[in-house]
């Protein structure tokens, strides 16, 4: 399919500035641009970018007080003559296309559990052990108190938290079942289950220097960059031939049923016994690879779409030193990208929550001496 490029842009005037004699300025500049690419053709969720960018502001002023003088009468700065000079900057946290599709198949996966029963029931035994090792801890005074908070937060986090979790979805159990048997049968329709899910928000900030006017003046400015980008992923899953074979509605729902509790024991259910599994989904997504595997529902995934949108602004205020005058400087860039994606396990440094920092701080404290 033929790709398509649209542009448009809009223009004011430069202004002047002169020195003794020579004038510059005087024409149209660009303070805007709105782009798009896209694929012409049939089908959906084809590569899609879309970018804008506007600057406002830099008007630089000075009254003309003789030949050897320097004068602006108007002038917007140089810096704003090219407006790559204020790019996206890097956030904290951004992940790849490929771990955002894997993320997104997982949660959308037809096959996945609400709660996961066959896990619970082979971590049954942290619950016994949580509270016996609770008791015997806080009974033997010889125990280091940070090692033993540590491992309390560990076995809390990782043993009972998430059995009591599916304890109280289970209250909800029919109505899942309910909703999920409709999202199955749409897998037949032509257009098969679509789903969008948002995978996170990310965000970062600063000080960038620039050199914002260097002809017949000298400035230096420190611009404050804030940005932000916000990621999600759009799945289409499609019924395979054998899906034809469940029969009847009273067999579809059994079979989610099934899914929904997580009667099932495969590579995702054994993932999460595995000791130390969660360690390791912290920096990669193996666990989400095999969740987006799972195939107890007889569908396929047909394409992932991850769709990224970043905003950035650059803001430089108002500048005043001797007869020079310079109104604030306002630059944001905003782009929207599309484009298709596949699963695979992948490895990443994650930026830590809260929480997370806290099971951190237990793992050290469980292991001092």
């Amino acid at each position: 399919m033929p790709g398509r490029n649209r542009l448009s842009n809009s223009t004011r005037n430069k202004g002047f500035t002169g020195r003794f004699g020579v004038v510059s300025g005087g024409y149209d500049m660009v303070n805007a641009v709105h782009a798009i690419g896209d694929v012409v053709g049939s089908g959906d969720n084809a590569p899609l970018n879309i970018m804008h960018v506007t600057a406002d502001g830099g008007v630089l002023n000075k009254p003309y007080t003789g030949f050897n003088s320097s004068y602006f009468d108007n002038y917007v700065v140089d810096v704003l003559d090219n407006l790559d000079n204020f790019p996206h900057v890097s956030v904290i946290g951004d992940i790849s296309n490929v771990d955002a599709a894997t993320q997104a198949a997982a949660r959308t996966n037809p096959s996945r559990p609400y709660v996961d029963v066959v896990a619970d029931i082979l971590q049954l035994h942290e619950i016994a052990d949580f509270f016996r090792v609770r008791g015997n801890a806080l009974l033997d005074g010889r125990n280091d108190i940070t090692r033993r908070v540590g491992n309390e937060n560990i076995r809390w986090e990782f043993g009972f938290l998430p059995v009591y979790r599916d304890v109280v979805n289970l209250l909800r159990f029919n109505e899942q079942v309910k909703n999920r048997v409709a999202e199955v049968n749409r897998l037949r329709s032509s257009g098969g289950l679509r789903r969008t899910v948002d995978i996170g928000k990310y965000s970062n900030g600063g000080k960038v220097s620039l050199f914002v006017q260097t002809q017949n003046t000298f400035i230096r400015g420190y611009f404050d960059v804030v940005e932000t980008l916000n990621i999600r992923a759009h799945c289409r899953w499609m019924a395979t031939d054998e899906y034809n074979v469940l029969g009847t509605p009273e067999s579809i729902s059994a079979l989610v049923r099934r899914v929904i509790g997580g009667n099932v024991l495969d590579a995702s259910t054994l993932w999460q016994i595995i000791p130390w599994s969660w360690l390791l989904d912290w920096c990669g997504t193996v666990g989400d690879y095999f969740a987006a595997h799972r195939n107890i529902i007889p569908a396929y995934l047909t394409d992932v779409s991850v769709m990224r949108h970043t905003q950035t602004s650059w803001s430089l205020p108002a500048v005043a030193f001797d007869d020079v005058t310079m109104t604030p400087i306002t630059v944001t860039r905003e782009s929207k990208t599309r484009a298709t994606s596949f699963v695979a396990p992948v490895a990443h440094f994650p930026f830590l929550s809260g929480e997370q920092l806290g099971i951190l701080a237990s793992l050290f404290a469980a292991k001092a001496r």
